[in-house]
């Protein structure tokens, strides 16, 4: 289950981050080794979703409800169709299960099938084993490798490879690959507060407050 990140999600973020840098996978900051720290990460991310830049989900343990991790679309390019999913991370009680792959895959038919996307795509470190084996269980294409792309929070620097999926109903490219059958999404994404004037828009994201 899926919903949009909220600043009283911090609390129980930081129970199942634990402060340790290791259930903190790949993404670009360092752990945080407290929950003033997680705070600060939550609202900065807050701030760029209010600038809209990205809108963050936090991934509920579907036994307790309870935050045990988040996602995010970033690089939002609706001209171009086009939406990186990132920012992932997952720990606590669905750490090492199938979790990672279901909610990529609910933010992909989310954009496809809801937001009118076309393309989708991930920017993944190429030691980050975790997330290439998930591309591969959800059939993600592998695009290229952008070296030496970007500095980890560490100070080293970092080789990017790219991913990505079409929606199903766009061409494949001349000589391209078959694009594998989205399966049904695995539990219910609700990115927009029930009653927002409106509905929900195709092609972009909610206003930021």
């Amino acid at each position: 289950m899926l919903e949009p990140l909220r600043i009283d999600h911090v609390p129980a973020l930081f129970a199942a981050q634990g402060g340790l840098e290791t259930d903190w996978g790949w993404l670009p900051v360092s752990a945080p080794r407290s929950q003033a720290e997680m705070r600060l990460i939550v609202e900065q991310r807050l701030a760029q979703q209010a600038a809209g830049e990205a809108f963050l989900f936090v991934v509920l343990d579907g036994r307790t409800h309870r935050p045990v991790g988040w996602i995010a679309y970033l690089n939002i390019r609706v001209i171009d169709q086009r939406v990186d999913i990132g920012w992932h991370w997952i720990g606590g009680s669905l750490s090492g299960t199938n979790a990672d792959v279901e909610m990529h895959l609910l933010l992909v038919q989310h954009a496809f099938n809801d937001l009118g996307f076309s393309r989708v795509q991930w920017k993944l470190d190429d030691l980050d084993r975790t997330g290439h084996n998930t591309m591969m269980q959800i059939g993600a294409s592998r695009e290229g490798l952008l070296r030496r792309h970007r500095r980890r929070p560490d100070g080293t620097w970092r080789d990017t490879v790219l991913y990505a999926l079409l929606a199903p109903n766009r061409a494949a490219p001349a000589g391209g690959y078959a694009r594998p059958a989205l399966p049904p999404a695995p539990a219910r994404v609700q990115p927009w507060p029930p009653g927002l004037p409106g509905g929900q828009p195709r092609f972009g994201l909610p206003p930021g407050r």
